[in-house]
Order: C-alpha cells, then structure tokens, then sequence
C-alpha cells in the first residue's frame, strides 16, 4: 500500500497545485519504509519530476526537493543513480544553489567510493566537478574528495590526469591565490596515495607549479606552499621526491637563513612543520645536522605563541616514535631533558587542545614496543616520564579523571604506552586503586573512551610481565574481561521469594 501511494504521489507531483505539501507528503511517506523497502521500490520509479522542481525560486520548496531526492537517491544507489539521472546529475552541478550542487556531489562521492568504474566515462560531469573547486567552500570540499578518489586507481588516475582535466584544474588555478592553493592541496592528497599517484602528478605539470611556489619572493605564498609539501613528507615516496627535486636542500638554506630574513618569524612555522616530517623517517641525520631545525623546536616549547608550541610539541612526538627517533632526541642531551620538562608543564597547565598534544607526544616518546625493548630504551622512556613532574603517574590518573572525551582517551593513550612496559606496570601496580579503576567498566560513559581505555586492558591481558608485576589471579580478571570487549554489560538475576 505505502508503494502504491509513493507512486501515485510521484505521478501527481507535475499537476500539483501546493508543490509544498506534496513534496511533505512524501517525506513524510518515507518513514513507513525499512531501508530494504524502499531501496526495492525505487527500482521502479521515476524522480525526474523531482529533478524539474528544482528550478523553482522558492527557497522551501527547494530545500524539500533536495531532502526528497536524497533520500530516493541514496535508496537508489550510485550505480543506478547514474544509469537513470546522469543528465540531471550535470545539470544539478550547474545549479545557482549551494544545496542543490551539494546534493549532486554527494551522490557522486557515494559513486567514487563503490562504483568509481561507472563514474569515469562521465567526462563531463568529471570536469564540471573540477570546475567546483573554485566554488564556496562546502561545494569545493566535496569536489576535492571525489577527485582525490580518482587517484585510489589507476584508471582513475588516467581520467584524472588526462589533457582535459589537466586543462580544467589550470584553469580553475588561474582564478585566484585562494583557488589555486585548494587545487595544490587536493593534489598532495593525490600524491600520498601511492608512488603511481605521484608520478601522474608530476607528469602533469600541476606539482611543478607548487614547486615554483617556494622559489617566489611572497612570503606568505611561500609560507602557504611550505605548509602544502610538510603534508608530503608523511609518505616516504613523497619525500624521496622532494629531495631529487632539489626542495629539501633549498628549504634547509631556508632555514640557515632565518635570522637574517625580517619575515622569518613568518616561515619558521611551516619550515619547522617540514623538517619535522623529513625527521620522522630520518631523525638521525635531521636532528645531527640541523641544528637551527632542532633549536627552532625545542624553544618552540617555550614560545609564547600557541601555533608555534602546537607545532613543536607535535614535532617531538612525531620524531620520538621510532626507536632511532629516540636515540636521536636522547643525543640532544640537556636540550630533550629541558624539553620534556616543558612538555610535562603543557600537561598539567595548556589550554586543552595543547594539552592533549602534549599528552599524544608523551604516548609517542614512551611507547616501546615488546620486541623493542632493550634495558637502554627502558630507562630511556621511563627517565622521560618521570621528568614530566614530581609525580607524574599521578598527574596523569587526575587527567583520566577529567570529564572530556578527548583528554581522556588521550591520557588512556599514555597508559597503554606504559602497560607495554615492565616499569610502567610497576608505577600502575603501586598507584592506589589503579587495579581496581582498570576493572571498573563504570568509569567511561562515551563509546570513545571505553574503547581507549580497554587498549590498556587488552595490552596488561596480552603482556608477558604482566603476571610477574601484577599476579595471576589479578591478571585472570584482566583477562577475563578483554575477552568481553568494551562494551560488555553485566546481567543480574533477580529471585523472587514469597513474601516480597
């Protein structure tokens, strides 16, 4: 019966006399399908009508449309969407609406995500869509998405990069700074996706353009490229590609130079932002050679300016992951102590997104993984948790305490870093009522942070000193309850006697 009634609706929408209420109508008619259901009927319907009141000038109807056609559209699925409605599609991009245009790229994103094969004969839908990039930022964000979702295949990537889209994307770059650097951006996301992808990129000419961006006298020009290519340092292939095109070596003259550039306060953020990355993969060399790059971090820590702290805060942790990371930092002598010790006031004292920065940093410089554990590296990470505070296991149970989600999980990141480790499950051993805390499913209340803290349970259950630290019949509770999950609940049974 609902079917019959959506299609009679649907049929009696073009001799409507309140485009409105029929369109409310049907809205309302969709909540009496499962999405089963209505996926099944609009197999056999028809929307086009739909399509048509989008020209209308009246904002509610409109927006009606737009909310009706998703829910059929979505239902339908991408590949049906663009078997049946490809014209409406293109002509929806063209739309004076931002809603409309949005409604248009979502269903092509879907399409880019599970049917991207039946996407790219659509040249001109691909091209239309590249043009959006210069569009108002919700519109271009979308744009940006799908295209980048070009580059996960290499037939996407060969519709991509052909001559036309080539010609689209300078063309759209040509219309302003702003529009030309939201094209450099979708394309280092290109980029990182994987070697091939990189190479299109180059071929084409458009990376080249962002390489011409660092050589120019604007500063901020400059500055805003730095911040694109610091992006591409977190894949190796990307970074392998920027020293062979000379960048690396040309950022580091950059960088000597700071002192007596009068705009280098300016530079110094992304410079920093940049070697950060190339000292992610080589820590040894960067951290050994660079010594205005190590200085500009460490006194970062210090610096009055949050963007300037967040990044060198960021960086540490960033070239602390790896074990040779460590090594590096730990050769820096009093400079890492001092370090860390700012660190550790960031985690008691920041504002709270500096402070859960600080805490990913302290999770990424204590983290040793078992096969990584050598008795040098254990009183390496445990001599820099110690330095955060007089007593820094008890700063960091006040920080689980706290009522939000994101220092929480944050604060359960630098537990398990611990957990790992023979030392750490001594500090939680001796800590009062940590055992009991870390049985408490009580404690979480967020999907989040059950998750996060159950990775310090499941990494004690796992650990094979646990028991030594602990003892066994602790650690069978520990592990009793990894093998519930998160998220288990504990039934009760209540008897009934007579009486009651």
């Amino acid at each position: 019966m609902a079917a019959f009634n959506l299609t009679s609706l649907l049929e009696s929408l073009p001799n409507s006399t309140n485009w409105e209420q029929s369109l409310l109508d049907l809205k309302t008619l969709f909540t009496s399908f499962s999405p089963s259901e209505l996926r099944n009927v609009t197999q056999e319907l028809s929307f086009h009508v739909i399509f048509e009141l989008l020209s209308t000038d009246n904002k509610d109807v409109l927006e009606l449309c737009c909310n009706v056609l998703e829910k059929l559209l979505d239902a339908s699925g991408p590949s049906t969407v663009f078997q049946k409605y490809r014209e409406e599609i293109l002509k929806g991009l063209n739309h004076p609406h931002v809603m409309v245009k949005c409604l248009c790229l979502r269903q092509m994103l879907s399409a880019s995500e599970e049917v991207i094969d039946e996407l790219l004969p659509h040249r001109e839908v691909l091209q239309k869509t590249a043009s959006l990039l210069s569009d108002e930022i919700q519109v271009a964000n979308l744009a940006s998405k799908i295209l980048i979702n070009l580059g996960r295949t290499h037939q996407g990537l060969a519709v991509l990069f052909s001559n036309q889209m080539i010609h689209c994307l300078e063309q759209v770059s040509n219309i302003s700074d702003t529009v030309r650097f939201r094209v450099y951006e979708m394309l280092i996301q290109i980029c990182k996706l994987s070697l091939a992808a990189l190479e299109n990129t180059h071929n084409s000419g458009l990376l080249q353009q962002l390489l011409n961006e660092v050589h120019k006298d604007d500063v901020l020009i400059q500055l805003n490229a730095i911040e694109m290519l610091s992006d591409l340092t977190m894949v190796d292939h990307g970074l392998v590609y920027l020293d062979q095109q000379g960048i690396v070596g040309k950022l580091e003259s950059m960088m000597g130079d700071l002192d007596s550039n009068p705009l280098g306060n300016l530079l110094l953020p992304g410079l920093t932002k940049f070697f950060g990355g190339v000292a992610r993969f080589h820590p040894k060399e960067v951290c050994s050679s660079n010594k205005t790059f190590v200085n500009s971090v460490f006194e970062g820590l210090s610096s009055r300016d949050l963007t300037q702290k967040s990044i060198s805060v960021q960086t540490v942790g960033f070239i602390g992951e790896s074990v040779e990371g460590k090594m590096a930092l730990d050769k820096l002598g009093n400079t890492m102590i001092h370090g860390v010790k700012l660190i550790g006031t960031m985690v008691r004292e920041a504002p709270s997104e500096l402070r859960i920065k600080a805490l990913d940093t302290v999770c990424s410089i204590t983290k040793l993984q078992i096969a990584e554990q050598t008795d040098e590296l254990q009183k390496l990470t445990e001599k820099w948790f110690n330095l955060l505070s007089n007593n820094s296991f008890e700063t960091l149970m006040s920080l689980v305490r706290q009522p939000f989600t994101d220092l929480r999980c944050s604060a359960h990141c630098v537990l398990q870093s611990l957990a790992l480790q023979p030392w750490g499950q001594t500090l939680m051993n001796n800590y009062p009522g940590f055992t009991e805390f870390l049985l408490d499913r009580s404690t979480e209340k967020t999907k989040e942070t059950k998750e996060s803290k159950f990775t310090v349970i499941r990494t004690i259950a796992e650990s094979p000193t646990a028991v030594d630290v602990f003892g066994q019949p602790y650690i069978v509770q520990v592990k009793a309850m990894a093998l519930q999950g998160p998220f288990f609940v504990q039934t009760q049974s209540e008897v009934a006697f007579e009486g009651e």
